[in-house]
């Protein structure tokens, strides 16, 4: 102790300007450098973020321009199918609905025995629906090909119901009521 003490005392000239300048070096740290390395860490946080928010907002982008490309096609393809699939108007649904039908009960070997048709315009749409209606007569594996014939036929055509019966007549086979429906768009008039 004795030592240090009189070390402290001859060198004081050399100790005091160290001793201040350590405490020049902790005041200057702490007053500006600790704050400035917050600050700088806080900005690279904030980068980060901002990077993370800017690929988000890019794939958001990307994907919104992928959903405004993907309508453009559905728009096209619903215009296709408008004008390629569906029936034009409502004689056209008619004729191809009836003709198809009674072709096909032909080659199946049924009995048409009845029809009716109902256009009913849809809600909120531009579509009209028309439904045919018919009731047939035969064999199991008649009713059954007809059928089949029906859902793989090239027009739009919905196979909606199927109601088959024993007929009452002897040695008439089956009764089959089938309610099948196409689509056609309404003219300037609704129809």
């Amino acid at each position: 102790m004795i030592a240090a003490r009189r070390v402290l005392t001859e060198k004081r000239r050399l100790i005091v300007p160290i001793v201040i300048a350590l405490f020049v070096n902790i005041a200057l740290f702490v007053v500006v450098l600790y704050p400035l390395s917050n600050k700088v860490a806080g900005g690279e946080q904030a980068a980060l973020a901002a990077t993370t928010a800017l690929n988000a907002a890019k794939r958001d982008y990307e994907a919104a321009r992928a959903t405004v490309k993907g309508k453009g096609q559905a728009d096209q393809e619903l215009q296709k199918f408008y004008s390629d699939v569906l029936p034009p108007d409502l004689s056209a649904a008619r004729r191809a609905m009836f003709r198809r039908i009674e072709d096909l009960a032909q080659q199946s070997s049924l009995r048409l025995e009845r029809e009716t048709s109902d256009p009913k315009p849809q809600r909120d749409s531009q579509l009209v629906k028309f439904t045919y209606h018919a009731s047939l007569s035969g064999d199991y594996r008649n009713i059954r090909r007809f059928i089949h014939e029906l859902e793989t036929a090239p027009e739009f055509l919905v196979l909606e119901n199927v109601e088959l019966t024993q007929s009452e007549v002897a040695n008439r086979g089956l009764n089959v009521s089938v309610d099948i429906a196409t689509y056609y768009r309404a003219g300037a008039n609704g129809a």
